[in-house]
């Protein structure tokens, strides 16, 4: 048989393959996303929170340890001025960003705020404002005076844990699906 009658024949049984236990697979795909969205909709409706991810001390007391969330992300409450507000870790912002509404949440009055830097971000160019934050801390990682936008309302959903945060720390790295923060 020929180099090139090879080629046909294999490509024909990766066909024949591919067009039997295709359908299967896609099938199986669709029970077991149906079979998740299922068990979260059980879950929300018997009044259990999702849990994106946990949060713990290393045994030196000094590291934090932030296990990677369903979503992919890792996800902190952080204190801020002495209110807590929920980030994602974004190590592609320049700088922690609030949102509008955890802006408010804080005590800022986002409305007076001059909403006139531009950033350039995943979504496109934005304005927004610079803040001053007198706190930002989590267990033994505590800031002072850091820097931090406020986005205007309806730009931005959740508040980003910027590398102007990151960069403070001694080291922060990922390992094993946990995110490994040190003073």
């Amino acid at each position: 048989m020929s180099s090139p009658s090879k080629i046909l024949l294999f490509a024909l049984c990766v066909g024949a393959f591919v067009a039997y236990f295709g359908e299967q697979f896609t099938q199986l795909r669709h029970k077991m996303a149906n079979r998740l969205e299922a068990q979260k909709q059980a879950r929300l409706s018997a009044g259990q929170k999702l849990v994106y991810a946990e949060i713990k001390m290393a045994d030196s007391g000094r590291e934090i340890r932030v296990s990677r969330g369903g979503d992919g992300h890792y996800w902190l409450t952080l204190d801020v001025n002495g209110i807590p507000v929920r980030f994602v870790v974004d190590t592609g912002a320049s700088h922690v960003s609030l949102s509008f509404q955890d802006a408010e949440s804080i005590g800022l009055d986002p409305s007076g705020l001059d909403f006139n830097r531009i950033y350039r971000t995943a979504n496109g160019q934005t304005l927004k404002a610079l803040v001053q934050l007198d706190h930002v801390g989590i267990d033994s990682i505590q800031f002072t005076n850091l820097t931090a936008s406020v986005s205007q309302p309806g730009q931005l959903e959740v508040s980003l844990l910027g590398m102007n945060f990151l960069s403070k720390l001694s080291s922060f790295k990922m390992e094993r699906g946990e995110l490994i923060l040190t003073p």
